[in-house]
């Protein structure tokens, strides 16, 4: 461990501050006592020794002849071992410009199947008549994973195999123990220490029961993916050591909207809620949007014991039949869930958004609310698509704040679009579960007007805090998209050509409006699902960053995650920095960004208040960036 002093994530810090370091020096390198010496000031010596080992095990850096250097420079190569029937390897290394390298068993160091090595490429191994360039493994890095979860197959003369979870595991081992288990029945193994030229061996540790018993199958991805579903000994006691309820003394400083009337949206089975709405009129013709997120961070101290599982967890897991929460239940399922005619702490921004959708003014504020009514998607949905006569009598001003909400998700949607943003419309697939638990069908989702007013709602909150931080110049955490390969379009254009589905423009530096216009050409077609699927495997991943560099499928410039500090990490490092920025700024002060040359704003108790620049403007400096 860093120490107590330092904070979750401060182990990142201290690797990349290592590399940084070793990159500079290059393949000459640094012995051990100059980095501890170069780091003394900030970081203990056992820290840097134990993050030095880290990066050796992760392939990242490496000791020779008592220097340490990038892995990089030092002309070796980090790739994972499969061991072929003769003792002999083949090492693959992904993304390297040679992808697999043979390696004779004598010189593989006593590294084993699915094992990361360091590998050193020999003289004269090029490829010659189409035989694979030879290697040698310098080291093995790491271990293997300790653990696997699979099934035993009975093999002739009594010896069992496990057949692993993971279809792309090419580790097989000799299991023992089990012996009068069926071969449906999952277990988990633990793997013995292998010795060179020793084929891998395991013993069961654990029974899960048989893949036909309800459940069991959850317990496999658990244990697979090493989800932990218990919290430490004492951390649920100590959540639940914290208040049902807000305390009056917990208001203090606080804007007080208990009396504007919020709802909140979720799922029909969701257990917790930490997002709410709500929508007024203004008297121009537009709206007042509030986007109000439980505010986690006044529970859950940074760098507390709270704080450090919730790192450690990074986000909650759900499963059809139950969910993995990143925080203990008192506080996912209770004090910081907005449940109706209760009070609770929140961080609310407010945006007041023009009759043409563009946000003109945003603020920020910590916040206390009390949520009208907890209402489903289904259910918002037939009120406004199905209305009946008794609805006025039973829901009162929650129908009006409804109009008024998809009044104003058209808008927001027909901006966002207009601006390039790519609306991919593959609803995701619901597991339905008879009374025992058994999956007896999978329906798609729908993807209703309900749904559509959440995500319009919290797209516009989150890119309102993401230009609040980034106009900041402080350190901050935001939600990154970058564009797609050109490699990537290419194949995309390829295979949509025979479609006759042409995809326009410059691939080397593409526009998100060229991809929505293949996705328009195709909606509601029978083909619709499939090209939706192509376009969106063409996409890069999104991350997470510290720059902000914004997010290219909204077509957004400033984009961050803001609105789920129950079940995301990052939500709650981003909920911490508005905190900071509310708490720190002085009453009046200047501001200044990028894409906003002369914006008027003024500070009132904590809040912020924008005058908006016209994307359209925006876009002529961002190119296919565009801000809301």
């Amino acid at each position: 461990m860093i120490g107590a002093s330092h904070l979750p994530g401060d182990e990142a810090v201290l690797r990349a501050a290592l590399v940084e370091r070793l990159e500079r020096a290059g393949r000459k390198g640094l012995a051990t006592e100059e980095l501890v010496g170069q780091l003394s000031a900030e970081w203990p010596e056992a820290a840097v020794r134990q993050a030095m080992t880290v990066l050796a095990d992760a392939g990242e850096a490496v000791e020779w002849n008592r220097r340490w250097m990038p892995v990089a420079a030092s002309g070796w190569l980090v790739g994972e071992v499969q061991v072929l029937e003769s003792g002999d390897a083949v090492v693959v290394t992904a993304g390297a410009e040679v992808p697999a390298w043979a390696v004779r068993a004598a010189d593989l160091k006593g590294a084993g199947v699915g094992d990361a090595v360091l590998l050193r490429p020999l003289k004269k191994s090029g490829r010659r008549a189409g035989r694979m360039p030879r290697a040698a493994v310098v080291r093995r890095l790491g271990h293997s994973r300790r653990t696997l979860v699979g099934t035993l197959e009975q093999l002739p003369g009594g010896r069992r195999r496990l057949v692993s979870f993971d279809p792309r595991s090419r580790l097989d081992p000799w299991v023992e123990g089990g012996d009068d288990l069926a071969e449906d029945v999952y277990v988990v193994v633990e793997l013995d220490e292998r010795r060179p030229g020793l084929e891998a061996q395991a013993r069961v540790v654990e029974v899960l029961g048989s893949a036909a018993t309800p459940g069991v199958d959850v317990e496999v991805v658990l244990r697979h993916y090493e989800i932990p579903e218990v919290f430490p000994a004492g951390l649920e006691e100590s959540a639940g050591e914290l208040p049902k309820n807000p305390r009056k003394a917990d208001f203090k400083g606080r804007r007080d909207l208990r009396r504007t009337l919020t709802v909140t949206i979720d799922g029909a089975t969701a257990r917790d809620f930490d997002d709410a709405i709500s929508v007024e009129e203004t008297d121009a013709g537009g709206w007042r949007l509030g986007v109000h997120i439980a505010d986690v961070a006044h529970y859950v101290d940074e760098g507390g014991a709270l704080d450090l599982e919730a790192y450690r967890r990074g986000t909650s897991v759900y499963f059809p039949d139950r969910a993995v929460p990143m925080l203990p239940e008192h506080l996912s399922n209770g004090l910081c869930s907005l449940r109706p005619d209760v009070p609770r702490l929140t961080m609310s921004a407010l945006m007041t958004i023009d009759e043409r959708g563009k946000v003109v003014r945003r603020r920020f504020a910590e916040s206390v609310i009390r949520s009208g009514r907890r209402l489903t998607y289904e259910e918002v949905t037939r009120l406004l698509e199905e209305p009946r006569p008794g609805d006025r009598e039973e829901y009162g001003e929650v129908l009006d704040l409804l109009r008024r909400a998809k009044a104003l998700m058209r808008k927001l949607l027909e901006r966002r679009l207009a601006r390039g943003s790519i609306d991919f419309d593959l609803p995701e697939g619901d597991v339905i579960l008879d009374t025992e638990g058994f999956t007896v069908g999978v329906r798609p989702g729908q993807r209703t007007v309900a749904h559509r007013i959440i995500e319009e709602f919290m797209i516009a909150a989150n890119e309102a805090v993401a230009r609040e931080l980034d106009g900041a110049a402080e350190p901050a955490l935001y939600r990154l998209h970058d564009p797609p390969s050109k490699d990537a379009l290419e194949e995309l254009r390829d295979t949509l050509a025979p479609l006759g589905l042409p995809l326009k423009g410059d691939l080397a530096a593409p526009q998100p409006s060229a991809l929505q216009a293949v996705l328009r050409r195709v909606e509601g077609r029978p083909e619709e699902p499939f090209v939706s699927s192509l376009v969106l495997r063409s996409m890069q991943r999104a991350v997470y960053s510290p720059e902000s560099r914004g997010h290219y499928a909204l077509a957004s410039r400033h984009y961050t995650h803001f609105t789920s500090p129950i079940r995301r990490y990052p939500d709650l490092v981003v909920h911490r920095r508005l905190k900071a920025r509310l708490r720190g700024r002085p009453v009046e002060e200047p501001m200044e960004e990028a894409d906003h040359p002369s914006p008027l704003h003024r500070v009132e108790t904590g809040e912020r208040l924008v005058e908006d620049q016209d994307p359209r403007i925006v876009h002529q400096r961002c190119g296919d960036l565009d801000a809301l």
